[in-house]
């Protein structure tokens, strides 16, 4: 075994076993990326219901409740009530991050994505937002690069 897989199977061995779940899921991931691509729809129930429990927990450890509540992946609750969860995910073939916020009782979904021009001069982002009443916008941000690819 060469010297980098040594390295990692004894970092494997340390974590804690709280942790084994997300190595897992990062070394599939690495093993095969394309397998891994999870679609828009699937990341929003991810994001939806994982933004739910936090809500949740937030409402019973705090007592407070909060005007809206649905969910998220990866995410946050914060003393204010406010919240903030995301995934990594894809769009038209495209890597996009899928969050969703609720800021003081609002709740509202974003689509990000960067890529780079066509002549590879600008970083392009791009931002879909979606608010509760379902109206979208997209703001898009070109900003110049070092030109490289």
């Amino acid at each position: 075994m060469n010297d980098s897989r040594e390295q990692l199977h004894t970092l494997v061995d340390q974590l804690p076993e709280i942790a084994l779940d997300h190595a897992k899921v990062a070394l599939a991931y690495c093993k095969n990326p394309e397998k891994q691509r999870v679609a828009i729809e699937t990341a929003k129930r991810r994001v939806r219901d994982n933004s739910e429990r936090h809500l949740r927990e937030h409402i019973e450890s705090t007592g407070q409740g909060l005007i809206s509540g649905i969910g998220s992946g990866s995410g946050h609750t914060f003393l204010d009530g406010c919240h903030h969860s995301s995934m990594l995910t894809f769009v038209d073939g495209k890597e996009a991050t899928f969050h969703i916020y609720v800021f003081r009782g609002h709740m509202f979904e974003i689509i990000e994505t960067l890529e780079i021009s066509d002549d590879g001069q600008h970083l392009i982002r791009r931002e879909r937002i979606k608010g509760a009443d379902g109206v979208e916008q997209v703001i898009t941000a070109q900003l110049p690069t070092t030109g490289m690819r």
